[in-house]
């Protein structure tokens, strides 16, 4: 028996499919060296040049982009890292979540998986070796919508260390190196229809705190128009369908857009790996269950602490910018040393 109590609902015989690999699906916008990086890292796992590769590369928000958008696009036409590639140019900005959703939808109409990276992620070279595999292990297992390449370090999350398996489930999503397949992603409510009906409910409130303690705020900040986070949807529709997202004990994945770079994440040192997961052997749980122990922990991950949390009130009500983090170390494509062990 695996550990702990499986919810009845997620407990599910998995067959042998087929091993056809996944289509990869790209986004980038206006970091070509950020892109660089990332090709190169994939450059480097085997699967690569056996997959399609789509690119979305998303239009100028203002004039002083298009120069950098253009070297995107020449980066990506001349990339020679997968055995097909196709180029979608977009000409007009769509922003991050029109753009991943609608090519997200664009690749599954034609393939029925697909790995979806974007621009600023560092990979290592086992990383689509797992996703491929993880994707076929649990292709009929209707409960896992989604299965991740990344995961905490472990000073954030660290699993017990009686369990068994080189991955986990959890029911939030992880959008950092991630796959999903066809039958999946159209159970996703993009405009989230039910929101006003849920709201209010406090048990509804305290059920979706215990997949994340900031899911009920971010969810509210998107109806709002605070945010436009594709991410908090996918999250939501894994939880309003009772499925799981797979997510290994050691990440194959760095974030290099923790550096300040990009237009949704702050620079930080947190989400840092020193080493990345590099092993082939992979051991996936044979049940799909979720263990209390890593599935409450993982709730608490992005809780901040007291003072964090009294002195972001204060500045947001003195309409005051936050304090600037120090620069964190950019993953680079070669510079991690390797988990295989």
């Amino acid at each position: 028996m695996p550990r702990g109590l499986p919810f009845p609902y997620l407990v599910t015989v998995i067959p042998d499919p087929g091993s056809l690999p996944a289509a990869v699906a790209l986004f980038a916008y206006n970091r070509p060296a950020h892109l660089e990086r990332c090709l190169a890292s994939l450059r480097a796992n085997p699967e690569a040049a056996a997959s399609t590769g789509y690119f979305f590369i998303d239009g100028p928000r203002t004039p002083a982009d298009e120069p950098l958008v253009e070297q995107v696009r020449r980066i990506a036409l001349t990339s020679a890292v997968f055995r097909r590639t196709v180029v979608v140019d977009r000409g007009e900005n769509r922003g991050l979540s029109g753009n991943v959703i609608d090519g997200v939808t664009q690749v599954l109409d034609t393939h029925a998986r697909a790995i979806v990276v974007e621009d600023d992620l560092v990979v290592s070279p086992a990383f689509l070796g797992y996703m491929n595999q993880a994707l076929e292990r649990y292709e009929r297992a209707p409960s896992v919508f989604s299965v991740s390449g990344y995961n905490y370090p472990r000073a954030v999350l660290r699993s017990p260390p009686d369990y068994g398996y080189d991955a986990f489930f959890v029911p939030r999503h992880m959008c950092w190196g991630w796959g999903t397949w066809r039958d999946r992603w159209q159970h996703a409510d993009w405009e989230i229809r039910d929101y006003r009906a849920v709201c209010a409910d406090r048990s509804w409130q305290r059920s979706f705190r215990q997949v994340g303690l900031d899911l009920p705020q971010m969810l509210a900040q998107y109806k709002g128009g605070d945010i436009d986070s594709w991410a908090i949807r996918w999250t939501y529709a894994h939880f309003a369908n009772h499925a799981v997202c797979l997510v290994p004990v050691h990440s194959f994945v760095n974030n290099a857009g923790v550096d300040g770079s990009g237009s949704h994440m702050a620079a930080s040192n947190r989400y840092y790996h020193r080493r990345l997961n590099c092993r082939t052997a992979i051991r996936l749980p044979a049940q799909v269950y979720v263990d209390p122990v890593i599935a409450f922990a993982f709730s608490r991950t992005e809780r901040r602490s007291l003072p964090s949390r009294i002195s972001r009130r204060i500045l947001r009500l003195l309409n005051l910018p936050a304090a600037p983090r120090r620069k964190p170390a950019v993953a680079q494509p070669g510079a991690n040393a390797c988990i295989e062990d």
